[in-house]
């Protein structure tokens, strides 16, 4: 009797651990030569879900505490051209690594010619 109660109660303590674990995603964002971004704007969304984080000075970012299922992630910095991934699957209690290297944005003339 008491190994019948003691497999239950470790099956509910797996099942209460695997059921509050959440997920984390972070990644580093680089320009084309590989150079760091700081400071970009990173935003995360999933269902009923966005939440937005700058890259530290190291152009890192870390988002945990995420529910498990299925996000996208759009990264912007000044000079850049903004870039999206989407398909990240977050299973509980695992880190997953979404890094971004962007496209420098090409820039942009207007040139008016008048009689």
């Amino acid at each position: 009797m008491k190994r019948i109660i003691m497999i239950f109660l470790a099956a509910t303590t797996m099942f209460a651990q695997s059921s509050t674990a959440k997920a984390t995603l972070h990644g580093i964002v680089t320009d084309p030569s590989g150079a760091i971004i700081p400071a970009a704007s990173v935003m995360v969304s999933g269902a009923n879900f966005v939440r937005t984080v700058a890259t530290d000075e190291t152009g890192q970012y870390t988002i945990p505490g995420l529910q498990p299922g299925h996000y996208s992630v759009q990264v912007h910095a000044a000079g850049f051209a903004p870039m999206e991934k989407s398909g990240f699957v977050l299973s509980a209690g695992y880190e997953t690594e979404a890094d971004a290297q962007l496209v420098i944005e090409a820039s942009r003339q207007a040139i008016t010619v008048t009689d």
